[in-house]
C-alpha cells in the first residue's frame, strides 16, 4: 500500500490485485412505510374487534378516504419477512409507500418478493 498526493488530496494506492470489500449499507428506516404498517395493523384491529362495522364506517368516522383505508389495510397481507425488513430498515432502497399501494400478489409470498424486488 502506498499513499500518493493527487491534486492536494491524499490517495491510498493498493497493491495490484488487492480489493477492498465495500462496506455494507446501513439499514435505512423509512418512516412512511413503518407508519403505514402500524396504521394497517391498528385499523384491522379496530375492524376485528367491532369498533367499526366496515371500512366505509372507519373511513367516514375518521374523515379519511375509504379507498386510502383499503390500500393501507392491504399491507396486512404482506409476508412477515417483508414486514420485518421494513421495520428493520433492510427493505430495497427504492421501495416506497406508493409502490406498496399498487396491486401486489397477496397470497403468494414468493411473488411478493419478486414484485417488490427483494433479493434472497
Amino acid at each position: 500500500m502506498r499513499i500518493k498526493k493527487y491534486g492536494g488530496k491524499k490517495m491510498i494506492i493498493l497493491p495490484e490485485g488487492y480489493k477492498i470489500k465495500p462496506p455494507e449499507e446501513a439499514p435505512k428506516l423509512v418512516e412512511t412505510l413503518i407508519t403505514a404498517l402500524a396504521k394497517a395493523y391498528y385499523w384491522q384491529n379496530l375492524l376485528d374487534t367491532g369498533r367499526y362495522k366496515s371500512i366505509d364506517d372507519l373511513a367516514r368516522k375518521r374523515k379519511i378516504n375509504s379507498s386510502y383505508v383499503s390500500r393501507i389495510l392491504r399491507l396486512n397481507q404482506l409476508s412477515l419477512q417483508i414486514k420485518t425488513a421494513i421495520l428493520d430498515g433492510t427493505q430495497p432502497r427504492q421501495l416506497s409507500l406508493q409502490d406498496m399501494q399498487t396491486p401486489f400478489p397477496e397470497l403468494l409470498w414468493e411473488e411478493q418478493f419478486k414484485h417488490f424486488e427483494f433479493v434472497d
